[in-house]
């Protein structure tokens, strides 16, 4: 039975559980909004602090071990280590690796401070009483974060097997030493805890069957990280929700697309798509479209596949061949530039209801389609209407975005992106989030096919890669790419920006994203 939980934490709970992937992105985007990690370290420890006075009742002459890690978990460790000091407790600190070893900069700064007080002791691997802890009031796991895949090796799982025979309270630092945070899984030698103090947001995998039994009491802290970090799109996303390719990656891992756009008479509209999702990451893109477009598109991007119509126009005879090709494709866009001629509204209306359950990405004519025809989607299907469709698939004029967004996703059981000054995506469940990065200058033609080759893109990488596509998190990645990309093109080009000069600089928005991660 779980004890009051102290002042400043909360206890679990499973519906507001995130992957470990919403974390790692969110502190990138924090950081880009000027917050720095030192910040949330300091927090993280102090509430470690906060929460062992208030379950031991006092602090001073306890004695307290902290096993102490080489990354972010081993610097929350160092900071509560710092804390309980100063409250009166003998704080012995086990380093599970030499301090020149030691990777994550803000726990290097840490240990230095640590290191000046006399009141605490800090015992380096293999030294005299490493793992020794007999006469401990508490013991904290700050070995290993949510980065943790696996099984554990020496020195950690000896800090481990020592951790779980130690007496006193044991409390584990985000989450258990070899427990999986997004499945559940547990190593062997995985920390056993009495309590399990989780920084920012509850773990899925802590809801798993048997992780109770790692965790023990699971305690949300409020570390500061801001809200728009998590909510508005940022370079946290285009690094984290963007998985790169393995080592062992061969042609077709990191993703397939086929795009089916263009006509007798919109021509640029499926090139665009096709070289923006080959410029996010795509491996290969097949272009289904009018056969003088998908030829030229292939003679000049090696990444593009021609897959031509039959005719001009995509008619209802293309539809058994191009299902051919989304089962070779990881995702699909279809609409950019396909006009609305009877037979070509027949063949999008065919092509949806067949490929039910796959990512795909319905933009600018088939959406139309959607709308006239009032289909129920899925939740991997993205809708990507500007405001004036939008209003098209409600029905209605709309004032609100995220309202409008909402209402779209549930009225049509899909995702949805409104593009707009601020693009906002939703799911049918009432998830959302947001895009602000871009200039007015993107209203120019092209740049909407851009987003639904981007989108497609991310949502192939995916897909291919066995992840969850996670398509609104896709959706306002891509929407940042192309908005990010937009602004370093407006700053050379200004008014005589085009989509093309925008797909010009992708490049740039993943260069400059990584400076963030340093």
């Amino acid at each position: 039975m779980e004890t009051t939980p102290c002042p400043g934490l909360r206890p679990a709970d499973p519906r507001k559980a995130v992957t470990t992937e919403h974390i790692r992105a969110s502190e990138i985007n924090g950081v880009s909004l000027g917050l720095p990690l030192t910040l949330l370290m300091e927090n993280a420890g102090r509430s470690i602090a906060d929460f062992i006075e208030c379950r031991l009742g006092h602090l001073k002459g306890r004695t307290i071990h902290i096993f102490a890690g080489k990354g972010g978990n081993g610097g929350d460790g160092l900071v509560a280590a710092r804390h309980l000091s100063l409250r009166g407790a003998n704080v012995v600190v086990h380093l599970s690796h030499v301090p020149e070893q030691i990777v994550h900069s803000d726990t290097r700064l840490n240990l230095e401070v640590l290191k000046s007080m006399e009141r605490v002791k800090i015992i380096r691997p293999h030294n005299k009483g490493w793992l020794e802890v007999s006469e401990a009031d508490a013991v904290i796991d700050a070995l290993l974060g949510i980065g943790v895949k696996g099984e554990l090796r020496p020195p950690i799982s000896l800090m481990t097997e020592a951790y779980n025979e130690a007496p006193g309270l044991r409390i584990s630092i985000d989450t258990p030493t070899g427990l999986d945070p997004d499945t559940g899984y547990a190593a062997s030698n995985s920390a056993r805890s009495d309590a399990t103090i989780t920084m920012g947001h509850e773990k899925q995998g802590f809801f798993a069957e048997n992780a109770s039994f790692y965790t023990g009491e699971v305690y949300v802290a409020e570390i500061g990280l801001m809200k728009e970090a998590e909510y508005y799109a940022g370079p946290g996303d285009v690094l984290i929700r963007i998985p790169r390719r393995p080592r062992n990656a061969h042609k077709g891992m990191g993703g397939r697309v086929l795009i089916v756009a263009g006509s007798k008479y919109f021509v640029g509209a499926p090139v665009l798509s096709a070289y923006s999702a080959a410029r996010t990451g795509a491996d290969l893109v097949f272009l289904s479209s009018p056969s003088r477009v998908a030829y030229t598109a292939a003679s000049e991007c090696s990444t593009v596949v021609p897959r031509p119509f039959k005719a001009e126009n995509l008619g209802y005879q293309d539809v058994e061949e191009i299902l051919g090709y989304v089962e070779k494709a990881h995702a699909t866009v279809i609409g950019p530039g396909l006009g609305l001629d009877e037979d070509t509204i027949i063949a999008v209306e065919s092509l949806l209801e067949r490929m039910h359950g796959k990512p795909i990405v319905i933009d600018a004519d088939a959406v139309k389609v959607v709308a006239k025809r009032g289909l129920k989607l899925w939740k991997e299907a993205v809708l990507t209407p500007h405001r004036g469709e939008a209003e098209l698939l409600l029905g209605e004029k709309i004032n609100d975005a995220e309202s409008a967004a909402k209402r779209i996703a549930e009225k049509y059981n899909a995702t949805v992106i409104i593009k707009g000054p601020i693009d906002v995506a939703c799911d049918p469940e009432g998830y959302c989030r947001a895009n602000k990065s871009g200039v007015p200058a993107l209203a120019v033609g092209g740049t909407g096919d851009l987003l639904a080759g981007s989108i497609a893109a991310i949502l192939a990488r995916r897909t291919a890669l066995n992840k969850d596509p996670s398509p609104v998190d896709s959706a306002v990645t891509a929407a940042y790419i192309i908005g990010k990309a937009g602004e370093l093109a407006y700053g050379d080009k200004r008014e005589s920006m085009t989509a093309y000069d925008v797909l010009d600089y992708i490049h740039k928005v993943f260069i400059e994203a990584e400076l963030h991660s340093e």
